[in-house]
């Protein structure tokens, strides 16, 4: 019976001892775990969001240059016609727009998307104001209509973007 006691008496201090020692290392480890997850999230994030702040500064350019007045000071020549002036116009939008997509890796689905429907909304106008006129009519007549288009509408698509943008990268940054 003596020799039950003493095994109790050692056994039972050594297992509160080594699930002591058990707990308090599991511990440890998950703390460090958790530590180095936060560094490397912290690490991703040092290198991402200059990537980020880049995306979105491109994206309020490519909406400044594909804003109707600026998209008509690049691209109509005096002697051009409509067709021809609304031509480059588009063909000029299209190549903005192309040469910026991969930048939606690194803003948001809304953002994106409202960016895209500001560039076919524009594209829309400046192709129904085409439409009203002939074909080989002055292209300053386009760019009355069009900018006329521009006067009357309450809140662009563009302006919608922007502010989306701005707002976007405030709540980010």
């Amino acid at each position: 019976m003596d020799i039950i006691r003493d095994l109790i008496l050692v056994t039972v201090p050594g297992l509160m001892v080594g699930l002591a020692f058990f707990y308090l290392l599991r511990e440890y480890l998950k703390r460090e775990d958790n530590q180095a997850l936060h560094e490397l999230k912290l690490e991703r994030m040092r290198l991402a969001n200059p990537l980020r702040f880049q995306a979105y500064e491109r994206m309020v350019l490519l909406l400044e240059r594909i804003t109707p007045s600026q998209l008509l000071m690049r691209n109509i020549q005096p002697g051009d016609n409509v067709r021809q002036a609304q031509q480059k116009i588009v063909t000029n939008i299209r190549q903005e727009f192309d040469h910026n997509l991969s930048q939606q890796l690194y803003i948001s689905s809304n953002a994106w998307e409202l960016i895209k429907n500001a560039k076919e909304r524009v594209i829309s106008v400046i192709n129904s104001s085409g439409e009203k006129l002939a074909a080989d009519a002055p292209a300053t007549e386009l760019a009355q209509l069009i900018l006329h288009h521009e006067m009357e509408e309450e809140v662009s698509s563009i302006y919608k973007a922007m502010e989306y943008i701005k707002a976007e990268v405030r709540d980010i940054f």
